[in-house]
């Protein structure tokens, strides 16, 4: 009996790696055949490069994006809806 069980575990593992393998397969078919109609990657390629990237920059103590040294200097400041409305017959009447 415990030598039935076992060869039934088996036949029940080797069904399941079989359809994973099937499946995985399948869905690989399908993501490069719409890869190659759309021109999208897939979203598992996205997910390598990006992974690949990080260590990358993880080794290299490098920066994702090259550095850009221009300063950009910027004034916030509250626009209200009358002032928003009233500048552009302003510079109407001055013309």
């Amino acid at each position: 009996m415990n030598l039935l069980a076992r060869l039934f575990m088996l036949l029940l593992a080797t069904m399941l790696l079989l359809f994973a393998m099937a499946f995985i397969s399948v869905v690989l078919l399908l993501s490069s055949l719409r890869w190659m109609l759309t021109g999208q990657k897939p979203s598992f390629v996205m997910y390598v490069q990006a992974f690949r990237r990080w260590k990358n920059m993880a080794a290299g103590g490098g920066q994702p994006f090259p550095r850009n040294d221009d300063i950009i200097d910027a004034e916030v400041r509250e626009v209200s809806r009358k002032s928003a409305l009233e500048s552009p017959d302003k510079t109407r009447s001055s013309d």
